[in-house]
């Protein structure tokens, strides 16, 4: 782990610079035990003065602690959660991908599976459609609680707090179609724990809709959802029999990947 002790000259400024405190920062998550600033400057053949200089930046930024009577650092709850974060997010993508390609190939339609964030429904994964005319969200979009599909899935089997803050808060109007109005958001949201899938016909982008329904992991916990998106052309406000069946059984399968066992 040679570096030379003007690392941040010599490996060209401020990017190395990030580059380094990443490795001990990974250096003191692998060793999962607290470590000193001593031996990591073994490690890395450098200076202790160099070492504190990027240790104290990381616990400025909380992802690491400083036991203040050894002297040693460890990896903070911050950096644990955010780890946490990363994987649920990568074990979702990955349990619905082959899954998600399967769905577009069968109907046509795009697919998309998202997960919930504080304000909304974040896109992990997307599989454009094969037309020659695109309609899907990009990856890493947020969608609206209100007026998405996936959003109002969110609301019907996720959290009953974030819920309750939805309907408390004032609904953004996308679209003239967006629901607006907390008591008509409420009467929607409890037909779709009904049904089990959502539609957001012109909700959120004129023309647009999408449907969705529920993914569960092992627990029983909603995790996210996958939905199908085209225009209202092909997936119209009351979708077909055939659409809500593919759909249901994409996500009682990648629900199954993820150890969803239904309750007989």
């Amino acid at each position: 782990m040679k570096d030379g002790t003007n690392g941040e000259t010599s490996r060209g400024g401020s990017i190395q610079a990030v580059e380094f405190a990443l490795e001990i920062l990974e250096y003191v998550a692998r060793g999962q035990t607290s470590v000193g600033v001593s031996e990591m400057a073994r490690a890395f053949d450098t200076t202790k003065s160099r070492i504190h200089r990027h240790l104290q930046t990381l616990v400025s930024a909380g992802y690491l602690i400083r036991n203040e009577e050894t002297e040693r650092y460890s990896i903070s709850a911050r950096l644990m959660a955010l780890g946490q974060a990363v994987s649920e997010s990568f074990e979702l993508a990955t349990a619905a991908r082959d899954v998600a390609r399967e769905l577009r190939d069968q109907t046509g339609h795009a697919v998309a599976i998202s997960q919930p964030e504080n304000d909304g429904m974040r896109i992990l994964l997307v599989m454009p459609s094969r037309s020659n005319i695109e309609i899907f969200v990009k990856p890493g979009s947020l969608l609206a609680y209100n007026s998405s599909s996936q959003g109002k899935i969110s609301l019907a089997f996720g959290d009953e707090l974030v819920f309750a803050r939805v309907l408390s808060e004032p609904l953004e109007m996308r679209t003239p179609y967006t629901i607006t109005d907390p008591e008509q958001l409420r009467r929607e949201v409890e037909a779709i724990r009904k049904r089990r899938w959502a539609v957001g016909p012109n909700e959120s982008m004129i023309g647009l809709n999408a449907l969705a329904a529920p993914i569960f992991d092992a627990l029983g916990s909603y995790v996210g959802s996958i939905a199908m998106t085209d225009s209202v052309q092909y997936i119209p406000e009351t979708p077909t029999t055939d659409q809500v069946r593919h759909l249901l059984a994409a996500a009682a399968k990648i629900s199954a990947n993820l150890g969803f066992r239904p309750r007989k």
